[in-house]
């Protein structure tokens, strides 16, 4: 009764649990189901499910409820198996125990690690290489927060500016749409590359400009989710009022997401040469000239005349020699 039954049609009970006379009031249950969001693994499919979606229709059928499904959005998680590739068990000593990493690594660390593992609906085997990973990303973000603005002698670049601007909103529309699809793994991955863009900014001047600090609250802002315990830190650290899990969730300006420069790599013979960095929208002329005029393509090309040159906008110039 517990396992199959009760747990058929909890969701009704919990919006009226003190009725004596009918199972939950319809009113009430009408606020508040069907419910918005289920999480469980390919076995519930045929067993709880199943059952729910049948309790449901009866309740509907003699005028408890108006909807005939119990759930408007379903997720099945993959299952973490262990390192040898099959089901975790205490007896064959194959199951890992999370505590013990919280006790070494700390619990957010757990978490980034296992997001990170793969897709959520896959699951996979269990390997601790990223922990160390994870543990990682923390401390850059620790270090991000800790830095204190750079004196500069003169204005931060503009360029720097709007990259920085349009890398933020950009990182907010990823993470929010990745945790709305459980993309977890890839929302890690976009917590990483803003991370380490700002790394590289933290020793200029963009760090004494508003956009810096917009940028470093709202990377903090975003990772709340994922590792509210350092999250929570972080705010604090950045003098910022209690609690960082209820503040608003950042939002994001679709007209700042536009690059507004790309990085052009240049080849000869397909081999890499350097890089070099164009607006957005130059034309393919003036990167094809600066190509030309580089000094390592030149150096390359050593006088020879070059038979073709293989412009792909936005990514790379190869001249074939």
């Amino acid at each position: 009764m517990d396992t199959f039954m009760d747990s058929s049609w909890y969701w009704f009970r919990y919006t009226d649990n003190a009725n004596d006379s009918l199972p939950f009031d319809p009113v009430r249950a009408a606020a508040w189901t069907p419910v918005d969001l289920y999480c469980g693994g390919i076995e519930h499919a045929i067993l709880h499910l199943l059952y729910a979606r049948f309790l449901t229709k009866v309740l509907r059928d003699i005028g408890l409820t108006e909807h005939g499904e119990p759930f408007t959005r379903l997720r099945n998680q993959g299952m973490i198996l262990s390192e040898e590739g099959v089901k975790m068990s205490k007896s064959r000593g194959t199951q890992i125990d999370p505590d013990a990493i919280v006790r070494k690594h700390g619990a957010d660390v757990l978490r980034l690690h296992l997001m990170y593992l793969g897709p959520w609906d896959q699951g996979g085997p269990w390997n601790d290489r990223g922990l160390n990973g994870a543990e990682r990303l923390l401390k850059r973000i620790f270090e991000l927060v800790a830095t204190a603005p750079v004196e500069a002698k003169g204005p931060a670049d503009d360029g720097d500016l709007r990259e920085l601007r349009r890398l933020t909103n950009a990182t907010v529309k990823r993470v929010t749409e990745d945790l709305d699809a459980f993309s977890f793994n890839t929302m890690v991955a976009a917590f990483w590359e803003f991370t380490n863009q700002l790394m590289l900014w933290r020793e200029g001047p963009l760090t004494a400009t508003p956009e810096w600090r917009t940028g470093i609250e709202t990377l903090v802002s975003l990772l709340g989710p994922a590792a509210p315990f350092a999250a929570e830190e972080l705010w604090e650290q950045m003098g910022m009022a209690y609690s960082i899990h209820t503040q608003p969730w950042p939002t994001w300006d679709e007209s700042l997401l536009v690059r507004q420069r790309v990085e052009i790599v240049l080849q000869v013979n397909g081999k890499l040469r350097d890089r070099i960095t164009v607006t957005a929208d130059a034309p393919e002329g003036d990167v094809t000239a600066l190509a030309m005029a580089n000094e390592r393509v030149a150096s390359a090309l050593a006088g020879s005349i070059p038979r073709k040159v293989i412009y792909v906008p936005g990514k790379l110039v190869n001249i074939v020699a």
